[in-house]
């Protein structure tokens, strides 16, 4: 008899391990609204020239030289990041004799709190300091950052809602105007096959939809569409994009816009942290133009 009540209460505890893993996460923040798609549309197209080249050192500092030229412009920036725990700092140099280095903290005042401070030189003028609080609930998700400088702005955000269908609010409040500059809505539907959002920006002048499908059981191809409209003089835009992941390794991408802008992407990994990124842009109502190449290759050593 004590051996079967002793069973039954393991079975019960496991029943519960179990359900309290399956417990829905929260809703996703505003932020995310629409990022998949966006993503699939915009994340990797390049116009220039790009080579990256990171190597660790044996004490965890990471530095990176990076060069990179558009036309006959031609930059140059190496830089140092160095994280221990919950800290992490940022240091970089460019052409143009500029300093900017970053120092950022996780956690350490508050779980869900972050703290970015960044320093410019010789333009210390831009400096600031962020305090950023995300903090997410069964139902609802908030997000507060605040720039401590001398006219600092604060962004809200906030949602409340499922995993699987959430509403939200962005506002920016500039406080030297006193005013708010950015004031959004919206509403997100997702599931592990569909991406859909719908967005109202810009307080209330421009209204965008998008949506995206993952096909098949793999969902290595995906297909996105978004169509924004400009309330105030009635101008209408579509895009529409698609992504291959043809093996592990390659990724293939390409989008098309109503300007007749086409785009092509292909991505591949030379070794888990390095890659190479080629990238084209047609002009479809123009076909007599030289179409623009991007190059990126990115080596980690």
């Amino acid at each position: 008899m004590a051996n079967n009540s002793h069973q039954r209460k393991k079975k019960r505890s496991k029943t519960s391990k179990r359900h309290k893993q399956q417990e829905p996460a929260g809703p996703r923040r505003f932020s995310e609204f629409g990022k998949f798609a966006n993503d699939l549309l915009t994340k990797g197209y390049i116009h220039d020239q790009t080579l990256s080249i990171s190597t660790h050192s044996c004490n965890g500092v990471i530095i990176t030289s990076r060069a990179s030229r558009q036309g006959r412009r031609s930059t140059a920036n190496v830089g140092a990041q160095y994280k221990y725990k919950n800290a992490a700092v940022e240091v970089n140099f460019d052409t143009k004799s500029s300093i900017a280095t970053t120092l950022s903290f996780r956690g350490e005042i508050l779980p869900s709190m972050n703290v970015n401070a960044s320093l410019r030189l010789p333009e210390y003028g831009s400096s600031q300091l962020n305090l950023k609080f995300q903090q997410s609930f069964r139902n609802a998700a908030l997000s507060i950052s605040v720039g401590l400088n001398q006219s600092p702005d604060i962004l809200l955000s906030a949602t409340i809602g499922t995993s699987s269908i959430a509403f939200g609010i962005e506002s920016k409040y500039k406080t030297t105007s006193r005013s708010f500059s950015r004031l959004d809505a919206g509403i997100s539907v997702t599931n592990p096959s569909r991406d859909a959002s719908i967005i109202l920006a810009e307080k209330g002048d421009l209204l965008r939809l998008a949506y995206a499908h993952r096909f098949g059981q793999s969902r290595k191809i995906s297909a996105v569409a978004e169509v924004t409209r400009r309330l105030s003089n009635n101008k209408n835009s579509l895009a529409v994009g698609v992504s291959c992941i043809a093996d592990k390794l390659t990724t293939v991408k390409a989008t098309l816009n109503n300007r007749g802008k086409l785009q092509a992407l292909l991505v591949h990994k030379i070794k888990p942290n390095s890659s190479l990124n080629i990238s084209a842009e047609f002009n479809m109502k123009a076909l007599d133009k030289i179409p623009r190449i991007g190059l990126a290759l990115a080596l980690r050593l």
